[in-house]
């Protein structure tokens, strides 16, 4: 699977319409899924970018409405494309203040929205298993009042699916929620329905403890946090990366979090050789993100479509290591090899010569 994420913060207002127009140039270079923001409206309206969820059923949004966002799905559906909602499920902004008599005090926990009210019933009441109180808005409380929210946001995600057409899903933020909601969760679309979680954490064992226990698919933050230092340090070992797990794991080089800011004043974002990265993470077997704007706006797309052609050229085939130390990651698969040469000195390879910081792609015969 090789998605797009087709967004990045402070995207274009009518974002749907702006996609919708270039659709076809997508469908064309190999993505089979594009991953949308949040479709439905937020605290901050027409400035929000939905992580401020403040309506679930409203999806008017800076992005567009109801209409241009099922206009755009079925442009995508119509290119045999899948389209990915991000789904925010933990917290909520936005509500008018109600007297709270587990806090007793004023809290911003009344929802009036007619198809899924709220009230302080159903955000955190400090009973653990959740990072309670977060600083983001109102955490909610699935266990509450009859499993009233944990019904209502699969009913809501269902409804996504079957009425808005949406295909799979991102989960927003999995660190602060319960395990236990987000197996359940899981396991309500797990037959038909393709998911991957964000759980920010570089950790890789922690990673695997919570895909045993919600048997979903992560993105791989260890490989993320590695493949970094690989691209902005030639001494940086090789053999590192193929120690960190690969199973149910999505790959990825960036997202709209790690660059918020300008790309060269974030500390997390990749800003040199990150060609060698998606080298990397696009000739795997794992699912691969490639970000908005690493196609769209920074100099990598004529290497990304080189990459993305080796993707599906030789994904039917099995990976082979043919060389690995400090330096070169040789792989190959059938005829085709990818080398990359992280060291300063040049590697030679039969005829081939690979420079320093770089890759090379070639065909066997």
């Amino acid at each position: 699977m090789l998605i797009l994420q087709a967004f990045y913060w402070n995207c274009l207002d009518n974002w749907w319409e702006e996609i919708n127009s270039i659709a076809d140039e997508i469908a064309v270079k190999g993505f089979d899924t594009v991953w949308l923001p949040p479709p439905s409206k937020g605290m901050d309206g027409k400035n929000s970018m939905g992580y401020d969820i403040k309506e679930h059923y409203n999806l008017d949004s800076k992005f567009g409405n109801k209409k241009t966002l099922k206009k755009l799905i079925n442009k995508f559906h119509e290119n045999n494309i899948d389209v990915m909602a991000d789904l925010v499920l933990g917290h909520m902004l936005g509500g008018k203040k109600e007297w709270n008599p587990h806090f007793e005090k004023k809290t911003y926990t009344r929802f009036k929205e007619k198809n899924f009210p709220k009230n302080h019933m159903h955000f955190c009441h400090e009973c653990g298993g959740c990072s309670s109180r977060n600083s983001f808005g109102e955490t909610i409380c699935y266990y509450s009042d009859q499993e009233y929210m944990k019904n209502e946001l699969i009913k809501w995600a269902d409804w996504l699916k079957k009425d808005i057409g949406f295909d799979s899903f991102r989960l927003d933020n999995l660190k602060d929620m319960r395990w236990d909601f987000t197996k359940e969760f899981v396991d309500q679309f797990r037959d038909n329905t393709f998911m991957v979680g964000e759980y920010w954490n570089g950790d890789d064992r922690t990673l695997q403890e919570f895909i045993d226990h919600s048997q979903i698919n992560l993105f791989n933050f260890p490989l993320y946090y590695s493949i970094k230092e690989m691209c902005m340090d030639p001494f940086f070992p090789m053999q590192s990366i193929e120690g960190i797990s690969k199973e149910n794991k999505v790959n990825f080089l960036s997202n709209h979090d790690i660059e918020r800011e300008e790309r060269d004043f974030n500390k997390d974002a990749i800003i040199t050789n990150k060609e060698l990265g998606y080298a990397y993470i696009l000739f795997q077997d794992n699912p691969a993100v490639i970000y908005w704007n690493d196609y769209f706006k920074y100099d990598l797309k004529d290497k990304l479509d080189e990459l993305i052609n080796l993707r599906k050229n030789s994904s039917h085939q099995p990976l082979e290591i043919v060389n690995l130390n400090d330096d070169i990651y040789h792989a190959r698969r059938g005829r085709y090899n990818l080398i990359i040469n992280n060291g300063y000195d040049e590697y030679s390879y039969s005829t081939l010569k690979v420079k320093g910081r770089d890759y090379e792609i070639f065909i066997e015969d």
